[in-house]
């Protein structure tokens, strides 16, 4: 990815932020859960069900503790059944997407900044790209088998003098 474009959109990702905290808009923001960090440290029963994008809805309590920092930004949270209280910190550069509720009982939500270039950072993809290379693979393969078999059946029909086409 173009280091350049990184930039714009990581600020870009802070821009919107800024403004919708000096607008008092709550806000929901996706990211890239590697590049979160949380202290106090998760307890394991918890965080083993994070996804590698992890969601967080920034209202109430949470919104009010909003902290702007140069690079990132962080917030009190609570987590699990026993409201698990940690600082959430993210990076800008880490930011998927942002995006805020609506009163539209259609649309529960609407992306207000998305950065699609993070998705390649998961590496998510990159097992399904083996995986399909290897399909792939299994067709090529099973195609030049089959392929053998039909070139071994048709000159089992053409050597029979009986055959007649």
């Amino acid at each position: 990815m173009d280091d350049n474009l990184k930039l714009v959109l990581t600020k870009h990702a802070k821009e919107v932020i800024l403004y919708l905290v000096s607008q008092n808009i709550h806000f929901s923001v996706q990211c890239n859960n590697a590049m979160v960090q949380f202290d106090p440290i998760l307890p394991d029963e918890i965080s083993q069900h994070f996804h590698p994008i992890i969601d967080f809805i920034l209202a109430g309590f949470t919104f009010e503790s909003i902290e702007i920092w140069e690079n990132g930004m962080s917030f009190e949270a609570g987590f699990g059944k026993e409201n698990f209280s940690s600082l959430v910190t993210i990076p800008f550069s880490s930011i998927i997407q942002i995006s805020i509720p609506t009163n539209n009982s259609v649309i529960r939500d609407i992306c207000v900044f998305m950065n699609a270039m993070n998705f390649l950072e998961l590496g998510i993809f990159d097992s399904i790209e083996s995986q399909d290379i290897t399909n792939q693979q299994l067709i090529t393969d099973d195609t030049l088998e089959e392929e053998k078999l039909l070139e071994s059946s048709r000159q089992a029909i053409l050597s029979n003098p009986n055959n007649k086409f």
